[in-house]
């Protein structure tokens, strides 16, 4: 008894080191489950206008970041730019009167311009005949109480030589004056004021600034030197989660001004003004030409002039100090890389315009697509830049390559024609390569079908090498896209499409094409890399660099914009995840599959032997899937038992979750089994094994633990995630099972003792760990 205290003791002391420890490092690296708060504050009221700071809330992405921002409204009797000079707010939103205050030596710091275009604008009415500003000499025009607040105007003015009257109206918000005659001209915002007059019918003129010449940023995120000074990595953080808040908004306009509307409640604002306020800002922000957040040096010192022009200010400043630069987070390469990317900062790279979801070309006109998200965190790391020309097909992509007119490909499987003129980097993802048929078409598990098939590839890709080279028999349906193939084979052209899963689970999901199905897998390679030309090794050798340390959780990041799916409520996800399906993508083709054609059981039994060949992950945590885990299992009980040393289990189930879904919604559901994933993994040893068993239950595996270690392991973890927050004021439990290998013991027998301890918590009430028996 005397022993065994002593080892409880000491396992208590190792657990408070081990907690400290852990303390420290999160004070260091700032997860999701302690978020600093910080205040934004808005230039003007509550609308479209910060419409990506709002989708950065409701998406998650601030608090990702380690964020947890409150966004304040302006004060119209306040200055919002002092308010965050004073510490009111970390962050403001202004445009280039920024450039003022620093001129006059307030510590601010521009992080990042929204707006590559200024909204504002001069108004007529279309009756009156003004449609240039050389016609508004002399003219009344209702502008602000301050001249700052108007700057791109009346620098327009005075570059043109016309005299304004200006009539000084306080809070500026009544177009009507100018409807009522009691101006000729009302400077407004091309996204605001515009839409009350068309609605009413009221045709007008509008003249705008950057159109003769002045073209000054509009809305910037800015912060204060003593932000940036005191957290480097809190204004990083908040810069990136901003501009990934714009690029959802923008996607979907309609969705984020609904919740707007329904959120913030703007006054006067209607969801089709917001909708007309979107498109707007849109054309303001240029995203079809410039990366959102991208910021022009020599624009600012052309407003600089302006301001100095206009004898808005008469010193000189150093405009380096108030422009914040990201950090690039450079690996450790060797002398002859660094030279040989100051040599080449600037790589033409190569896409496909149409595999989605891995490599596209988005409505706009954008390189988009996991691989997208991949290079940006490419040129992250090692400072290069990479040029897209997305008007290119995949076949004239690959002829550029051939002859050196392309640097390098974003995402393709290796064959060998493409070895004899590309160079490849390590795989970044695997998906199987699958042939979709029309639905009734019985499943190939004997692939000498495929040579009495006509089968569509799309031109150039390595499916196309793959079937000439083992199934010369079939007759090959060459098309251009994979949709082309996919509508082939609908329309009964073709009796199947080749590609990996993910692209035709994409394309099955969002075309409308009812009548297929997944037909079968197909043995051939399903790894995706960069290709590199030929002549180029040190940039191959400088991209496996950046893809060695490249690890699970950042590239299942970079994976969920475009994998994501929705669930069907008439679904039976509890069973099909008992059936382990480790990635979502997957599980739309599956799902869709099995909705359309109601087979039986055993149809989807064999589709699912698709599903247990992928990969050793589950896509949604990014933890080890139950494959993986009773592999690991079985070896660990093997080990064990060889050297004779103890093993033991913990298994855990959360508590409540079918209710966190039913209350919440499955996109909090989903949120609550990462963050419970993130802890246990920050809590665990190398040589542990964790892994996600089925729905809400985890398996640990925990080697040379004894059923103490592994008790107060268990109970350690289950208060860690007794801490956890959530906005929507959850609270996360979970029970925990217990057991450790007997000798005569195996995998299913250990897990059932497990599983039944499991329970028994459950019966005493939940929340607490239960030693198996």
């Amino acid at each position: 008894m005397f022993k065994l205290m002593l080892r409880i003791l000491s396992f208590v002391f190792l657990g408070l080191l081990a907690l400290l420890w852990q303390t420290t490092a999160m004070a260091e690296e700032k997860p999701a489950t302690s978020l600093d708060k910080v205040v934004l504050q808005l230039k003007w009221l509550h609308q479209f206008q910060f419409a990506g700071y709002y989708a950065a809330q409701k998406e998650g992405y601030f608090a990702e970041r380690g964020l947890d921002v409150e966004i304040r409204e302006r004060d119209l009797e306040k200055n919002n730019i002092q308010q965050v000079l004073n510490g009111e707010a970390q962050y403001g939103i202004a445009d280039s009167i920024l450039m003022l205050y620093q001129a006059k030596g307030n510590p601010l710091v521009i992080v990042a311009p929204i707006f590559q275009h200024s909204p504002q604008t001069l108004i007529t009415l279309k009756s009156s005949g003004i449609d240039s500003p050389y016609q508004l000499e002399g003219k009344s025009v209702a502008f602000y109480q301050k001249d700052t607040d108007g700057f791109a105007v009346l620098a327009m003015a005075n570059h043109l030589g016309i005299e304004l009257n200006l009539q000084r109206l306080h809070h500026k918000t009544d177009p009507g004056v100018l409807v009522r005659g009691e101006v000729d001209v009302y400077a407004g915002y091309l996204t605001n004021e515009p839409y009350y007059l068309y609605q009413q019918g009221i045709e007008v003129n509008l003249i705008k600034p950057m159109n003769y010449g002045i073209d000054l940023y509009g809305d910037m995120l800015f912060t204060s030197r003593k932000e940036l000074q005191e957290h480097p990595e809190r204004v990083a953080a908040m810069r990136k989660a901003v501009i990934k808040g714009w690029q959802y908004a923008l996607q979907n306009k309609r969705e984020i001004a609904q919740y707007i509307l329904d959120t913030y409640q703007p006054k006067n604002k209607t969801l089709d003004h917001l909708i007309f306020e979107a498109k707007a800002i849109e054309e303001m922000m240029a995203v079809n030409s410039t990366p959102i957040g991208t910021m022009d040096r020599g624009r600012l010192e052309f407003t600089k002039k302006l301001f100095h022009k206009h004898n808005l200010v008469q010193n000189d400043w150093d405009l380096s100090e108030g422009i914040y630069q990201p950090q690039i987070s450079k690996l450790s390469f060797t002398a002859q890389e660094e030279a040989w990317i100051e040599a080449h900062p600037v790589l033409k790279l190569g896409i496909d315009p149409e595999w989605f979801p891995i490599d596209f070309v988005d409505e706009n006109g954008q390189f988009s697509g996991i691989s997208s998200e991949l290079f940006h965190y490419i040129e992250e790391k090692t400072g290069l830049k990479f040029e897209v020309s997305p008007e290119y097909s995949w076949a004239q992509t690959i002829d550029m390559i051939k002859h050196k007119r392309l640097d390098l490909l974003s995402a393709l499987t290796i064959t060998e024609e493409r070895k004899t003129y590309l160079k490849f980097t390590r795989p970044y993802l695997n998906f199987p390569t699958v042939v979709a048929t029309r639905t009734g078409t019985p499943y190939l598990s004997n692939l000498k079908t495929l040579d009495t098939m006509k089968l569509a590839v799309v031109r150039g890709y390595a499916a196309q090498e793959f079937i000439e080279l083992n199934f010369p028999a079939a007759q090959l349906f060459l098309v251009d896209s994979p949709l082309e193939g996919l509508k082939a084979v609908s329309k009964g052209d073709a009796d199947g499409y080749v590609d990996n899963v993910a692209v035709i689970g994409h394309y099955i999901r969002t075309s409308g094409l009812g009548n297929l199905q997944v037909g079968g897998e197909l043995p051939f390679s399903k790894a995706i890399s960069i290709g590199v030309r030929d002549d180029w090794p040190e940039l191959q050798g400088i991209l496996d660099k950046v893809l060695a340390q490249l690890n699970p959780k950042e590239l299942s990041e970079m994976q969920n914009r475009y994998l994501m799916v929705q669930y069907q409520s008439s679904f039976d996800w509890k069973t099909l995840l008992s059936l382990l399906v480790p990635l979502l993508i997957i599980l739309a083709v599956i799902a869709f599959y099995t909705l359309q054609l109601r087979k039986a059981r055993q149809d989807l039994q064999e589709k699912n032997q698709i599903l247990h060949k992928l990969s050793s992950t589950d896509y949604l945590t990014g933890v080890y899937n139950r494959s993986y885990i009773d592999k690991r299992l079985l070896s660990e009980i093997a080990r064990a038992k060889r050297y004779q040393t103890p093993l033991s289990i913990l298994l855990f189930d959360l508590d409540h979750f079918k209710s966190i879904n039913d209350t919440y919604g499955h996109d909090m559901g989903d949120e609550v089994l990462q963050t419970f994933t993130e802890v246990i993994t920050s809590s665990i040893r190398e040589i542990d094994v964790f892994g996600r068993w089925g729905g809400e239950e985890f398996l640990l595996i925990s080697p040379n633990t004894d059923i103490e270690q592994a008790y107060f392991l268990a109970e350690r973890i289950r208060h860690e995630v007794n801490n956890v927050h959530f906005r929507q004021k959850i609270r996360l439990a979970s029970s925990i099972g217990v057991a450790e290998l007997r000798a005569d013991e195996n995998l299913s027998e250990i897990v059932k003792r497990a599983d039944e301890a499991v329970y028994s918590a459950k019966e005493q009430g939940r929340d607490q760990t239960v030693i198996a028996k």
